[in-house]
C-alpha cells in the first residue's frame, strides 16, 4: 500500500504541474478559430510542456493500473487537487475560499477511506 500512495502522490504531482503550466499555456494562445494563426499560438513552450507532463503522468497511471485495483487507484488519483490548488494560489495568484479547501478535505476524507 505505501508503494502505492508514494506513486500516486509522484503522478498527481506531475499531473497538477501539467494543469499548471497547461493554464499558463492557454493564456497566450488566441481565440479559437479555424485558422492558421490560432494553431501558430499553440505553440508556445508552456503548452508544449503540460502535454509532455500529462504523457509522463498518464505513463505512472497506467503502471499503478497495471499494478493496483481500479476502485483503489483512480480515487487516489484527486491528490492531485491539492498540488493544483496550491500551485494555482502561489504561482498564479488566485485566492481559494475555504468553502472550496472544506470541498477538497471531504475528498481527501473519502480518499483515506477508500485507501483503508
Amino acid at each position: 500500500m505505501f508503494k502505492l500512495i508514494v506513486t500516486a502522490i509522484i503522478q498527481s504531482a506531475f499531473l497538477a504541474f501539467a494543469q499548471f503550466f497547461m493554464k499558463i499555456g492557454m493564456d497566450r494562445v488566441i481565440d479559437f478559430d479555424w485558422t492558421a494563426a490560432f494553431f501558430k499560438s499553440l505553440m508556445n513552450w508552456q503548452f508544449g510542456l503540460s502535454l509532455l507532463l500529462y504523457i509522463i503522468a498518464m505513463i505512472i497511471y497506467m503502471f499503478m493500473l497495471k499494478s493496483f485495483s481500479l476502485s483503489l487507484v483512480y480515487p487516489l488519483t484527486s491528490i492531485s487537487y491539492i498540488f493544483t490548488i496550491l500551485l494555482a494560489m502561489f504561482f498564479l495568484g488566485e485566492t481559494v475560499p475555504v468553502v472550496r479547501w472544506l470541498g477538497v478535505l471531504f475528498v481527501m476524507l473519502g480518499v483515506g477511506l477508500i485507501a483503508r
